[in-house]
C-alpha cells in the first residue's frame, strides 16, 4: 500500500537481503581498508526489482507462493539510482585502494549465476525510501491470490491503476497474463 498511495519503495540495508554473499568482495589491501570498504558499505541501502514477470520462481519466492502480487514500476533505465544486475561467476576484485571508497555501489550490481533467473534491477541509494519518478500503473494479482485479498486491492487502488490477473501455464510451467480483463 505504502508503494501505491506514497509514490515510493523501500530500501533494505544490504546485509537484510536474502543472499548471504551480498556485498562481498576481495581485495589484497589488508584488514584496515577491507574494515573501511565494509563500514562505507554499510551506508547503503537497495530496492530489488524484476524484469521477471513470466518466470516461475519469482512468483513463488517474492509473491507469497504466487498469492501477492506484483506492482509495475515505470523507471527510466538511464535513472542513475537504477542499476541492471549482472550475475558473475565470483565476487569483484577491488584492484585500486581508491576503487573501494568511490565505487562501492558497484559491489551491489553483482550476484552469483543461480540468482539470474531474477533478472534483477536494483534502486541502490543512501535513503530509507526511494521516491518514484512516475505513479503506479498497474498491479499483477498471483494466480492464487484469494479473493478477499483481490477485493480488497480492487476497493483501495485508485481508478487510474490497471489490475491484471496472472495464471499459469502448467505445460510451459510459465506465469502468463489471463487475457480477462477487470473494471
Amino acid at each position: 500500500l505504502d508503494i501505491i498511495l506514497n509514490n515510493r519503495v523501500w530500501c533494505a540495508k544490504w546485509g537484510s537481503l536474502n543472499d548471504p554473499l551480498e556485498g562481498r568482495f576481495h581485495s589484497d589491501f589488508g584488514n584496515d581498508f577491507d574494515e573501511n570498504v565494509n563500514s562505507k558499505r554499510d551506508e547503503w541501502r537497495i530496492c530489488s526489482l524484476s524484469s521477471a514477470l513470466d518466470n516461475f520462481l519469482v512468483w513463488s519466492h517474492y509473491a507469497s507462493g504466487h498469492q501477492g502480487i506484483a506492482i509495475e514500476l515505470d523507471i527510466p533505465e538511464d535513472n542513475v539510482d537504477l542499476s541492471k544486475v549482472h550475475y558473475r561467476p565470483f565476487s569483484p576484485v577491488l584492484t585500486e585502494r581508491s576503487e573501494g571508497i568511490r565505487d562501492l555501489k558497484k559491489l551491489f550490481e553483482i550476484k552469483t549465476e543461480e540468482w539470474s533467473y531474477e533478472r534483477e534491477y536494483r534502486i541502490i541509494i543512501k535513503s530509507e525510501f526511494y521516491k518514484l519518478p512516475n505513479p503506479i500503473k498497474k498491479v499483477y494479482l498471483g494466480h492464487k491470490i484469494c479473493s478477499k485479498r483481490q477485493n480488497i486491492l480492487r476497493s483501495i487502488l485508485p481508478p487510474h491503476v490497471e489490475i491484471v490477473q496472472m495464471k499459469l501455464d502448467s505445460y510451459q510451467g510459465k506465469v502468463i497474463v489471463d487475457q480477462r480483463t477487470f473494471e
